[in-house]
């Protein structure tokens, strides 16, 4: 299957009819081009539907049963280890049909590539933290952020139990914890799902930019610049904090991120030092004696 034909397949998937000259433009294809393209779809299976005349043009027809992918070995190899991996994620918002993809996968591959793939998996592993914490509540949040509901959450902070309501723009995976971020009176959020007690989706809709728009945008507020002085060590105890930390020592860090990032910087312990600003460094000084008097 061609690039074209898998971006043909997305136009077609928004519910929607479309001329073929409209599917031309969005692919830089000629309309005679088109015209095949769409009968080398429904050769493979596609439920694709063709109205002619004025006004006609193509659209797919709903169907629960997505026709077969045509895939060469590699990439069915490839495709089989992407969903073996997805049962090590935890806590997925589809549930646990993530257990039994990679199993019904391999037995409808040909017998001769499915015990290559029995081989291969005793020798690729996924080691890590056995010990993540559950989110329950991940499929709930999953919906609100798909229907575009608002969400009022019971969320379990340093301070004791508070409830927020927010809307849920988008989810993230970062260390194997699931994190929903939300907008609110107090602008963007972002809570991990595991210490959400309670969970109850509203009817109220909401409208927003996709995730990575809005993160972008907060990336935009002001930032100051965060200089350090790493040993080797402290780069590698750090590479999961800051970016292109290999190569570089100074940041720009929202001035309110400032506190979180003083935190995070104490797992590298003298191995780092801050240069600037000022005000990172006196929350330094302010964690450390704190450290001092428990140890006195």
């Amino acid at each position: 299957m061609r690039k074209r034909h898998l971006q043909l397949i997305r136009l077609l998937n928004h519910g929607r009819r479309f001329t073929a000259e409209e599917l031309a433009q969005e692919t830089g294809a000629s309309i005679r081009t088109i015209q095949r393209d769409m009968l080398s779809l429904e050769e493979l299976g596609y439920p694709i539907w063709s109205v002619p005349g004025i006004g006609g043009g193509y659209e797919m027809l709903p169907n629960r049963l997505l026709p077969p992918l045509h895939l060469r070995e590699q990439e069915a190899v490839a495709l089989y280890l992407t969903l073996k991996w997805m049962e090590h994620i935890p806590d997925v918002p589809f549930g646990d049909i993530r257990s039994t993809l990679s199993d019904w996968y391999v037995n409808e591959l040909p017998h001769d590539l499915a015990e290559k793939i029995s081989r291969l998996e005793r020798n690729i592993l996924w080691l890590g933290n056995k010990q993540i914490p559950k989110a329950p509540f991940t499929k709930e949040i999953y919906q609100a952020i798909e229907r575009r509901n608002k969400m009022k959450m019971t969320y379990r902070t340093t301070n004791g139990q508070r409830t927020f309501t927010v809307a849920p723009v988008g989810m993230a995976l970062l260390d194997l914890k699931w994190y929903v971020f939300g907008l609110s009176e107090l602008g963007l959020r972002q809570y991990r799902i595991d210490r959400i007690e309670a969970v109850h989706v509203l009817v109220e809709p909401f409208e927003s930019e996709d995730l990575m728009s809005v993160l972008q945008t907060s990336d935009e507020r002001n930032g100051v610049t965060v200089r350090l002085d790493l040993t080797p060590l402290g780069r590698r105890l750090l590479e999961d904090v800051l970016p292109d930390i290999d190569e570089l020592n100074e940041w720009e860090v929202p001035k309110e991120e400032l506190s979180f990032l003083s935190r995070q910087l104490l797992k590298a312990g003298a191995e780092v030092e801050v240069k600037a600003p000022s005000a990172l460094r006196e929350m330094m000084k302010e964690h450390a004696e704190r450290l001092m008097q428990r140890y006195m």
